[in-house]
């Protein structure tokens, strides 16, 4: 594991600091999602694999070990998705236009638009058109940077000068086989420490909505490298 140490003491500079893109770096995070009452624990490796193959040079690809994969590179002094690929996809999809992750200004106050997908709210009833999470849905985040000097502990250690950024989202989503729809509303933080990347994320999607669970999930970071 990576002395804590060295990554309180890095120094605070652009998204790449908080965003390495770099090649073999690792990251082993544990993983906890509540879906309809149903807790599932599962641990993720997430690496930098090196520059896309067939791509302009600028183009960086990330790995999971669920055979995913994204395709991120440096905007100015951001981070953004330009494309993706997920199981049972025949080769990436494109993000029109790219998912910006982290954007050029980092001070606290700074907002962006941010597009996501539902992932853990879900439906109460067994009816497959009221299924919320294998159809997809999208939504729009709004986040912003709360903070540069946030701290947090996870099983990787203590960080602190870490990037706390919050979004939220609203989506209108059909119910009741399409007999009537619900408001679901999108909670996200993350926290990055400078010299290491995503160290914490929480997120929670939920509804005022008889036909609708609220879903929760969060990522802690156990260990990394490069």
């Amino acid at each position: 594991m990576m002395c804590v140490v060295m990554a309180l003491g890095a120094c605070k500079t652009d998204s790449a600091n908080y965003y390495p893109l770099e090649a073999s770096r690792w990251w082993h995070y544990d993983v906890r999602d509540t879906v309809l009452d149903e807790q599932h624990h599962n641990r993720y490796l997430v690496q930098n694999a090196g520059l896309a193959p067939g791509m302009d040079g600028s183009v960086h690809v990330q790995t999971a070990q669920t055979a995913s994969a994204d395709f991120l590179r440096y905007h100015g002094a951001g981070v953004e998705r330009i494309a993706h690929l997920r199981p049972g996809m025949h080769g990436s999809q494109p993000d029109s236009p790219p998912r910006v992750l982290l954007p050029d200004t980092l001070t606290p106050g700074t907002t962006w638009q941010a597009h996501s997908t539902l992932a853990l709210i879900e439906s109460r009833t067994f009816e497959p058109r009221d299924r919320i999470i294998p159809r997809r849905l999208s939504v729009e985040l709004e986040k912003k940077v709360v903070s540069d000097e946030a701290e947090v502990t996870v099983p990787a250690g203590s960080f602190d000068h870490c990037l706390l950024v919050e979004g939220q989202g609203l989506a209108t989503v059909p119910t009741d086989r399409g007999n009537g729809t619900a408001s679901v509303s999108v909670e996200i933080r993350e926290w990055y420490a400078p010299g290491v990347g995503l160290v914490k994320l929480e997120r929670r999607e939920s509804a005022q909505s008889s036909f609708l669970k609220t879903g929760r999930q969060q990522w802690e970071l156990l260990d990394y490298g490069d």
